[in-house]
């Protein structure tokens, strides 16, 4: 069995089908409300049970695990989050094991063998809990039989494994309790899939004078969803004509002979149809693990130094690359992958298309190394263990073919012999490896354009980098041991990511400024004094930056303004420099206040960061009048330990602004119209964009006022989420709130407050943790999430809750629940809504807990509620929202029948 680990821990909130409707139909839904029945109401009593889905390539079966792994009632009855494993063909049985074990909250420590991390599995899931384990894409029955089968049955909890699986004898042999086979789409719904993703509902008539051709492409398309939407990106981009459509049916590629079967069809066509460009950045991905997180600014940089993306006219080079990449997404041969924009995935199948194609030029894992003629000569090469790079330079190097070597986390030593056989390499990442001592031939590399040394132990970097003419980026991240940079680092006059934050140097060395190339610079340090080092006022010559962050500002070093006239700069980070075990000085404080007035942002600005400005006031440009002519395009703004300033400056002018954080300003007591604009009248809208707003950490906040005078929606207007933690002296929220559309308000530990009203009409979830004063809450009928942590004050809880979908109480210290809770519980009770999911949480002593199960004082509360868990120990923390563990749990659904306990 191969040693390298392929496998990937994989948050659902990082799907993608999940939330897609042209996948994601009744079908779907059905069959999952079907299997998370059959999970949590069959044969209850044994601990441990294996269902399987199975199906072909792309026909829906991650997607139907997905629906299963994020289902209200899975959440409901496991006390363990869902693991979610993807498992290659060729995976690290030890790797596999640790990553289950971390999933179920246990700790493996320096065990390191089978045996003993078998053992820790067992132990991991304790009597009294249940863990929810699915292994995605399963090729083998001897993962269950030889790796899990033993330790889960061994366990004293409970535990339910879902697998998918492309063959249904696999799921035989590891003998399922139920085997699920994903179906093909019917023709009908093939077609209405398609026709979906390419009509909206007002080309009705366009897409009926297609649908004859549209029923033979997706007959084409044998059924298969993924097939269906890589159809539909190539279609997207063609005219919906009868002429194109038909070419397309008739289209060679649908029906080459040297592929395998499961990549043929629609898959090879949607590659054909690329331009050569963007073919050579989609087989770039057959370098990458399954399942692995794509992100596209890595990628951009990657496609840019091997020279795929050609400059047109004033363009930078990267945004024409991370075009690329989207448009590999539209096409749907990526996958959205992440809670952000910029994160992807690649469906297996597509990614096996990479593969097969770029097999003659690509490797990843050293896979066709062993096996490569000397007429192949490999490119790019993909190591992640030090055997597959030794192999590799051995027999791949010397071909002089080598242009990409990723050797991230492989362990691979470099000496300056294996060094000078990657004369042509353009693409080099040796980062997270144990080198220590980078090779002074490094400098002979001089086709490199991207080098990537973070995370690794080495203490120097040689002067021979400055020959690297060619280099476009440079990762220097993380590197604990490096204190300096050698001087020729500005003499790469063709840089344009420099990236070393994180890395204790003493200074930039002199010259910063004839990087004339760079877009991005991280870690820029302001050195103290050090006629050897780069000034502040270098970066004016900049005129491409566009990401800057500078650490180590403490006192101006000229009377030259900075940073104004830099047109491309839209994220700027300012870390300020004090000693943390003793107060500045007066002198201190006025020179730190003198070095911002000279920082003045240009009007280019996006996102702003201010760290640890220790000056008794914002710059002067901050808190004029003009302030929001300074800054027109500035959409978040994060200010984070100002530990000497007394009040905000005014915010609120900023039109653009749409997320703001305020943490740690410890001497701000109030927040007032200042935070408004002191010349705004009650008729002007304030932060007319802002939709997050977070207040942490102002221990000394007192009062939060809107002014005297305002209009219903003049302050606020577009606010979405307000977080409220650790101000433990604000005694109450502005009234002037209550006309805001926030749908969500966390507050947590601020216990002086007691009374929450003002809230808007549509508010829809509130959360409350450890507001120890709290008497009373007012709130709206539209509320859909009510999480009570450790109020215990609260004794009035207004408004009947009709919408409510989930309520949290938590309280270790009350001898019975109070009449408010009780009084909803009632309300909720009443209702015979067959589709109501409502969920109930309870955390409570263990008096309390008892009452709770069949035939105590509040079953008949209980036993009327969709979903119940309730949870019940001794001792507690009230400083934790979740307890590490209880002393017993109930477990009870209404429908399917479920009622389970431990005492």
């Amino acid at each position: 069995m191969s040693e390298t680990p392929q496998i990937t821990l994989v948050d659902s909130r990082q799907t993608s089908s999940m939330n897609d409707p042209f996948v994601v139909g009744r079908e779907v839904e059905v069959a999952a409300n079907s299997l998370v029945d059959r999970l949590l109401g069959e044969k209850v009593d044994e601990k441990c049970r294996l269902f399987a889905v199975t199906g072909m390539g792309g026909i829906g079966k991650t997607t139907l695990a997905q629906r299963i792994f994020n289902h209200p009632k899975i959440k409901t009855f496991f006390n363990l989050d869902p693991v979610w494993i993807c498992v290659s063909q060729t995976y690290s049985e030890i790797e596999l094991l640790k990553h289950v074990i971390e999933g179920a909250k246990g700790r493996y420590g320096d065990s390191n063998t089978k045996s003993k991390l078998q053992t820790v599995l067992s132990d991991s899931v304790a009597s009294g809990q249940s863990l929810f384990l699915i292994l995605d894409d399963v090729w083998r029955a001897d993962l269950w039989v030889d790796l899990f089968r033993v330790p889960l049955y061994n366990s004293k909890g409970s535990v339910r494994i879902l697998i998918t699986t492309r063959d249904e004898n696999v799921a035989k042999e590891m003998q399922a309790a139920y085997i699920h086979p994903v179906m093909h789409l019917s023709e009908e719904s093939s077609w209405d899939m398609l026709r979906r993703r390419l009509f909206s509902e007002e080309e009705e008539e366009l897409a009926n004078g297609l649908n004859e051709l549209g029923l033979k492409l997706v007959n084409k398309c044998k059924g298969l969803p993924l097939a269906i939407k890589v159809t539909a990106g190539v279609l997207l981009r063609k005219p919906r004509t009868k002429k194109v459509w038909t070419n397309f049916l008739n289209d060679n590629a649908w029906s080459i002979y040297n592929l395998p079967s499961e990549l043929s069809g629609a898959l090879f066509l949607s590659f054909e149809d690329l331009p050569s460009h963007l073919k050579q950045c989609f087989l770039y991905f057959s370098l990458y693990p399954e399942d692995a997180q794509l992100d596209l600014h890595e990628f951009a940089q990657l496609w840019v130094a091997e020279g795929f993306i050609t400059k047109q006219h004033d363009s930078l080079t990267e945004d024409l690359a991370e075009e690329c990449f989207n448009e590999l997404l539209n096409r749907n041969l990526l996958l959205p992958g992440g809670p952000s924009d910029d994160k992807c995935k690649m469906h297996d199948l597509v990614r096996s298309l990479a593969i097969f194609l770029s097999k003659e030029e690509a490797s990843f894992g050293a896979s066709n190394v062993r096996n490569s003629t000397t007429s192949i000569k490999l490119r790019r090469i993909s190591v992640t263990n030090q055997k597959a790079a030794v192999e590799i330079l051995g027999s791949v190097a010397d071909q002089g073919a080598l242009r990409t070597l990723l050797a991230s986390r492989s362990d691979l030593l470099l000496d300056d012999e294996r060094l000078r056989r990657l004369s042509h390499v353009r693409v080099l990442d040796i980062s997270w490896t144990h080198i220590q001592v980078l090779p002074n031939s490094i400098g002979k590399l001089v086709h490199l354009r991207y080098l990537n040394l973070s995370y690794t132990f080495i203490t120097a970097i040689p002067e021979s980098i400055e020959q690297l003419t060619n280099l476009r980026f440079l990762y220097i991240s993380n590197c604990r041991r490096l204190s300096q940079l050698p001087s020729g680092i500005t003499l790469l006059h063709n840089l344009r990511r420099l990236d070393i934050d994180g890395t204790p140097v003493i200074f930039i060395p002199k010259g910063i400024e004839k990087l004339q190339h760079l877009n991005y610079l991280s870690g820029f340090v302001v050195a103290d004094n050090d006629s050897s080092s780069s000034k502040l006022e270098e970066l004016n010559s900049l005129k491409q930056i566009r990401t800057l962050n500078i650490d180590n500002l403490k006192r101006p070093q000229s009377e030259t303004i900075v940073l104004k006239e830099l047109p491309n700069l839209s994220t700027l980070k300012l870390e300020f420099s004090v000693d943390r075990y003793s107060s500045p000085s007066q002198e201190q404080m006025q020179a730190v206040e003198e070095l911002f007035d000279k920082i003045i942002p240009p009007e280019s600005l996006e996102n702003f960061k201010i760290f640890r400005f220790f000056g008794r006031r914002f710059p002067n440009w901050m808190v004029s009048s003009s302030f929001e002519i300074c800054l027109p395009n500035l959409t978040k703004l994060s200010f984070w330990f100002i530990e000497s300033c007394t009040q905000l400056p005014p915010l609120g002018q900023l039109l653009e602004l749409r997320e703001l954080d305020i943490v740690h300003m410890n001497k701000v007591k109030k927040i007032g119209l200042e935070f408004f604009g002191r010349n705004v009248n009650s008729n002007r809208i304030t932060f007319p964009k802002l939709e997050c707003l977070k207040i942490s950490y102002c221990s000394e906040l007192e009062e939060w006022s809107f002014g005297a005078q305002f209009e219903q929606n003049a302050r606020l207007p577009c606010l979405q989420k307000l977080t409220i933690w650790e101000c433990w002296l604000l005694k109450q929220l502005p009234e002037g709130l209550k006309y805001s559309p926030m749908k969500i308000l966390d507050i947590r530990h601020a216990g002086s407050l007691e009374l929450i009203d003002n809230l808007p009409a549509d508010i829809e979830e509130l959360t409350l943790n450890g507001c120890v004063n709290l008497k009373k809450i007012c709130c709206a009928p539209t509320l859909k999430i009510l999480e009570v942590y450790f109020c215990e004050a609260l004794s009035c809880v207004e408004k009947k809750f009709d919408s409510l979908q989930r309520l949290v109480f938590a309280d270790y210290d009350k001898e019975s629940f109070p009449e408010w809770l009780l009084k909803l519980l009632q309300q909720r009770g009443l209702q015979n809504d067959s589709n109501d999911d409502f969920y109930l949480e309870l955390q409570c002593r263990m008096e309390v807990f008892r009452e709770c199960l069949e035939g105590g004082s509040y079953w008949d509360l209980i036993q009327h509620i969709p979903q119940v868990k309730v949870s019940g120990r001794e001792h507690h923390n009230k400083n934790m929202k979740h307890p590490v563990s209880f002393d017993c749990y109930l477990r009870y659904s209404k429908q399917p029948y479920f009622y389970e306990t431990k005492l």
